[in-house]
Order: structure tokens, then sequence, then C-alpha cells
């Protein structure tokens, strides 16, 4: 049996358990329980293989990261949206666990990926089991490590979206089973928080208000909600009119350019962003100032559970390109990449406009190319391209970059859950041919149609608004100048010299504004900067020599 070790570092959420002689390491809201439920099926298993490794934890309705080590056989598995990351190395028998990917780098002094290091670069994350190193690897979605006796180590797919193969079920049909699961989703949660109080994060979109309007829905009394950003933003005007008609308790904290350059140089944030960094995917710093403050102003506590709607967008078919109901349903792994590959390459590798040449494009291809070859998608049968983008991106920047929001709640040893990403309905959403899903058509019928809390009439539309007022005012000026220059130019101008005052959480904040305006790499928003603080943090360096100290 190969010698294994796992090295969690200083993360409260993985737990260390002994029971029936496995050395049980876990992260999870029910850690134990599911420790042990497992170390039982597992001692009255007769053999253990991969089959029943893969069984036992299909049965597990939860978020988690497990590793549990025998004395013949170790497994390491994590959850369907990889929740609680797992990253390995092996060599020469020896193999080395962790929730974070530099921590192995530190012990190993692994070489750069410099492929995947441009695929960071441009898009905040990188591509498949990949981390930014030769020889470190990352557990993806719905995957489990096993290793028994002499056989070496082998990575297993217990759970997978498979949103590419051909449905034909009628829409009518379709609207009933979404409501069925809704409320499924709901009634799971519910069970979950256990009489906590469940706190939400609440916008004007679709995703966090079907949580906050489905606990009304299902009469769950103990929720909160809050919001936060530029003084005034749309986003938080229309979560306040929602929690008031709701009945739920709601508290906005302001983010502007004066606290968000306090906190992002304060040695707390400086903590919290090398906490949270893994070496796969740049941490997700969102929402992490309001959750200090909510903190130290006693609306949120420890006893809590955060639930935000991540990433209910995306499985609803928020992120399916406009064109994509006229590519060739007839086609094959080998020519799918052609069909797809623009579209998902502008929208999702674009974070610095300095990087975008032909050169970087055919790496980028070449890598994502090697991605889907991985895809267990059946050569006979017809493959939906509109599915295999979506699957890139469920294996890629959802459940890495997006699942990198809940490290923050995790540094605050605070409690949360994602019902959006329970398994039953990402099994829904696999079903659910592109027509259905193309402008989220199926999920904003069945929203309007239940209505939940009664906050999804025309009264609940709300238009987005630029904040503040007067930089509302600037860009009116100057828009109506660039008339006459075309509106590329005017985006670009827009987006160097004003954005940094409008973003709505000041994440530009980073740097002043003056090293912003000075960039000659075209970056494209605040997750950019992050981005390239976070290859520094990683690799103690980065491409554009920016100190960020």
């Amino acid at each position: 049996m190969s010698i294994v070790k796992f090295i969690a570092g200083k993360s409260h959420q993985w737990k260390n358990y002994n029971i029936n002689n496995f050395d049980i390491w876990i992260a999870s809201d029910r850690a134990y329980s599911i420790a042990e439920n497992i170390a039982k099926q597992l001692i009255n298993s007769k053999v253990i293989n991969e089959t029943i490794i893969s069984n036992i934890i299909n049965t597990i309705n939860d978020h988690f990261g497990i590793i549990f080590i025998s004395k013949n056989w170790f497994f390491a598995s994590v959850d369907a949206c990889r929740s609680y990351p797992i990253y390995w190395h092996e060599k020469k028998k020896n193999i080395l666990l962790s929730n974070k990917a530099n921590i192995i780098r530190n012990i190993t002094k692994s070489e750069i990926n410099d492929n995947q290091r441009l695929a960071f670069q441009m898009s905040g994350y990188t591509i498949g089991e990949n981390t930014l190193w030769h020889d470190i690897y990352n557990l993806n979605a719905g995957e489990f490590l096993f290793c028994h006796n002499k056989k070496g180590v082998h990575k297993y797919k217990y759970f997978s979206y498979k949103p590419w193969i051909k449905k034909n079920i009628e829409h009518s049909r379709l609207k009933r089973m979404l409501e069925l699961e809704i409320k499924k989703i709901l009634k799971n949660l519910i069970l979950k928080a256990a009489g906590r109080t469940i706190v939400v994060p609440l916008s004007a979109g679709l995703d966090s208000r079907l949580i906050a309007s489905g606990l009304k829905y299902m009469s769950y009394k103990k929720v909160k909600c809050f919001s936060y950003g530029l003084k005034n933003n749309f986003e938080s005007k229309a979560s306040k009119k929602i929690s008031q008609v709701l009945g739920f308790e709601w508290k906005f904290i302001e983010i502007n350019y004066s606290n968000a350059r306090e906190y992002f140089q304060s040695i707390e944030y400086k903590n919290i962003f090398s906490a949270c960094n893994d070496g796969s995917a740049t941490p997700g710093m969102q929402d992490a100032y309001a959750i200090k403050k909510l903190i130290e102003d006693k609306f949120l506590s420890k006893d809590d559970m955060i639930v935000n709607g991540n990433s209910g967008d995306f499985i609803s078919g928020g992120h399916l390109p406009i064109n994509s109901n006229k590519w060739n349903k007839q086609t094959t792994k080998e020519n799918i990449i052609d069909i797809i590959f623009n579209d998902h390459y502008i929208k999702h590798y674009s974070l610095w406009g300095g990087l975008l040449c032909k050169k970087n494009k055919n790496i980028i291809k070449k890598e994502i190319q090697k991605h889907l070859l991985s895809f267990k998608t059946s050569e006979d049968s017809e493959i939906l391209p509109q599915g295999v983008i979506e699957l890139l991106e469920y294996e890629n920047r959802q459940s890495k970059y997006v699942i990198n929001f809940q490290r923050i709640y995790d540094f605050y040893q605070l409690s949360w859950a994602l019902p959006l990403w329970d398994k039953s309905f990402i099994n829904f959403w696999s079903k659910v041919p592109p027509e259905d899903k193309l402008k989220q058509k199926l999920y904003k019928e069945v929203l309007l149609d239940l209505n939940m809390g009664h906050v999804w009439s025309r009264d609940f539309e709300f238009k987005q608004k630029i904040s503040p007022p007067w930089a509302r005012a600037i860009r009116l000026i100057f828009k109506l100048l660039f008339i006459f220059i075309g509106k590329s130019l005017w985006h670009k101008f827009d987006k160097k010299f004003i954005s940094y005052w409008t973003d709505n959480i000041s994440g530009q904040c980073l740097l002043p504004y003056y090293k912003i305006i000075k960039n000659k790499n075209m970056p494209r928003h605040f997750v950019s900067w992050h981005t390239l603080n976070s290859e520094q943090e990683s690799l103690k360096k980065n491409w554009q020599n920016i100190d960020f100290t």
C-alpha cells in the first residue's frame, strides 16, 4: 500500500476522525455523521473496490470533501460540484493530498505548468485536472481517487453532468418536473438548516430570490437577508423591497472607494486572500468585506447558515450563447471544439486584452481539447454542442472559481449550503433540452408561475442602473461625445476610466486609480486584478510585475 498523507493547512473545515481503524478526513456541515455512516458501510462490505466506493459516495446528499485511509487502501472524493477541493501528487508510492495545491507545491517543489499558468492568467482558473504546477492535480466535480494494495492510484467518475445527450421531453412535463424539484431542494435545505437562521445574500436576480421567497413559501421563519455595494445601488434597492414583502430582516453594507481601499490594504484581507488561494482558481472575494462587517455588527453569527444562489443562472441555461440554437447537432468529439470554441474562449479567456493573441488562443484551444477528450461522451449518439460548452464551464469556471466564493465563509467558520447545486437539481437540468434552457426560458416560466412569496410579478422587475449618480451623469456626457467616435472606443474608455468608480463592490480598489488607468494590458474587470494578485500569491511573481503590497 502506498504511503498516504493529507495536509489540511490552517483550514478549520477539515476534521480528522478515527472510526473503526479508518483514518478519516472530512469537510462537510455534517462531517461526523457522514464519516460514521461511510465507515459502517465499509465495515459491512465483503470487498472494497471502486464500484463499492462509487455506490457509497453516491448515497451522500450533501456537500463534502472526503478522505478515508485504511491499512490496505484509501480513497479521496469531492462532491458533485467540487465544493471542498482536494489536490494530489504521487511520487514513488508516496501520495500527498491537500485542500490546497500550493501546500503540496511547498513540499514537492514542482515546476510551473506554463500552459496552465496562461489559462489561469486569461480566465482566473486552470483547465481540467491541472493546477499551476506539473504533477499536482485536482479532483474534478464528481470524481474520486482510489488505491488498493499494489494496484496504484486511479481516478474514477462517480457522478457526471450530462447535458450533451439529446432529450425529448415535453415542455409542459418539464415545467411540472421543475416545480417538484424546486420544492424538493427547499425541503432539503430546511432539513439541513435544522432550525438555524438562514442568511441569504439577496440581489435583484432570480437565484437568491428563489431561495428567500422559497423559504417564505415553505413557512420557514428564521431568515435574514442582506445586500452590499455602492450606496443606493439598484441591486440593494431591489433586495430591500423583496425582503420587506417577504417580512424578513434586512441589512445593507455600504462599500465605497474609501473603505474598500482600506480593507484591501489590511492584514485581515491579506490573510483571507492567502487562506482562500489554492493554486487552481482565483479566490472569490466578492462579499468578503460584507461578511466581515456583518459579523462585527452581530447581524451574522457562527450559529447561522449562509445560503446563496450559486449557481442557478448557469445551471438553468443563462450562460448558453444566444447563437447556440443554430449550432449543428450532428457532431463528434473531433469537430465539436471547432463549433463551440470561439464562444467559450471569448467569454471565459479575456480577463486581459493584452493576452488575446493567436499564439495564446492556440495554446488554450489545445488544452481545452485535451479536457474535452476526457469526457465520456458516446461517439455513436448525437452530441449536443450546447451541452458540451455547458460541461466545460461546469467542470472549470463553476466548480473552481465560482465555488471558491464559499471559502470566505469557511475562513470565518460559518456554515453554508448551496441548494441550487443539489445533485437532484443538477440531474434535472441535464435532462432539459437547449431550447428550454436558452435565455432561461423554462426557469423563468416556472418561477413566475409559482410566484413564491408574491415577489415575482412585474412590480419586481428591476432595471439595472449605474451607481453612484455622479458617475451616471459623467458616463452620459462622455457617451454622447463618443457617438461620433465609435461604440467600441466608448466601451474601452468606460472600462478604463469610469468602471473603477461604478463597480458595485469597488473591486478594482485593490490598487489606486492612477495605477489602474496607466495599465496598458486592457483588464476586463476587477477579477482581472484579483487573478493577477492570486498569481503573485501562488508563484511569488505575476506576469506584469505589479506590486500588490
